[in-house]
Parts: C-alpha cells; sequence; structure tokens
C-alpha cells in the first residue's frame, strides 16, 4: 500500500510516519521507481508505535528494540541483547500501568464521590455544606481534594 492508504489505515499522519522510518521503526519495501511500499505488517507495526507513543513510551526506545537484531552475527547474542531491551521495557511499561491503575481507580471513586451531591440544593464547598460527603471523601482521595478545595 502507498503511504496515502498507511495513513488512513493507521490514523496517523504521515510526517508521523516518515519520522517512524527514519528511526528505523519502519522499513518499507520499495518499488523499482523508489516509491514506498507498505505491507500489513508494516500497518501493524505503525499502529503498535502509535500505542507506545500514546502511553508515552520514547520512540527511541521502540526503535532500539526495532533496530537490535541487525546488530548481532548469532541469535544468541541478539536475544540476549533484545531480551534485555524488552525486559526493561516490560519495566517501564508496568509501572506506567500501576499508576494507570491508581489514577484510574481515584478518579472512579471521585466520580461516585461527586454523585452523591445530584439533587443538593447547597453551595458546593466545605464551608456551605458541613455535612456533605465530599469533606470526607477529599480526605483520602486526592481527586476530591482536587475537586473540593477552597480557593
Amino acid at each position: 500500500m502507498k503511504i496515502g492508504d498507511l495513513v488512513r489505515r493507521s490514523g496517523l499522519s504521515e510526517r508521523m510516519l516518515r519520522h517512524y522510518e527514519s528511526l528505523g521503526i519502519l522499513s518499507p519495501s520499495r518499488s523499482p521507481g523508489g516509491t514506498r511500499e507498505y505491507s500489513e505488517a508494516d500497518l501493524q507495526i505503525a499502529r503498535l508505535a502509535g500505542y507506545f507513543r500514546a502511553v508515552d513510551v520514547p520512540l527511541e526506545e521502540v526503535a532500539a528494540v526495532a533496530r537490535e537484531r541487525v546488530h548481532h552475527a548469532t541469535g544468541d547474542s541478539s536475544q540476549r541483547a533484545i531480551g534485555a531491551l524488552l525486559g526493561e521495557l516490560a519495566r517501564e511499561l508496568a509501572i506506567k500501568a500501576e499508576r494507570a491503575a491508581t489514577l484510574q481507580r481515584l478518579v472512579a471513586e471521585a466520580s461516585s464521590a461527586v454523585a452523591q451531591c445530584k439533587g443538593c440544593e447547597n453551595p458546593p464547598g466545605a464551608a456551605t455544606c458541613p455535612d456533605c460527603p465530599m469533606n470526607d471523601a477529599a480526605e483520602r482521595n486526592a481527586v476530591v481534594a482536587m475537586i473540593w478545595k477552597d480557593g
């Protein structure tokens, strides 16, 4: 497929796809006339790189994994080096996943706390609604505290 097709199917910009190519993440084949020709595998790799980017994994780290194999003469040395890179990437993603799960829990709890204000006629705030459940929730949940703080 041509780059326009890849743009349409991947949801990524042409500029981003060319950046992935410059980093070595994508390696399209070339027609006899020099036109880039992308495969279904290239589409999957482009989407994957987009996912890494969406969770703030530096593209240089993704590129290091993509380029590493060619620097090795044997499968054994290749697997050791790539395994180390993938291990570090997995650790980084686990940390991000843990943080995301914590944030998701806090946001869900805050949403439940805010829902308790449905139908309340008092102006929202600790001073104007002293019996509000948000007061207690703000002590346990930083998202609620952020919403509920005065000033």
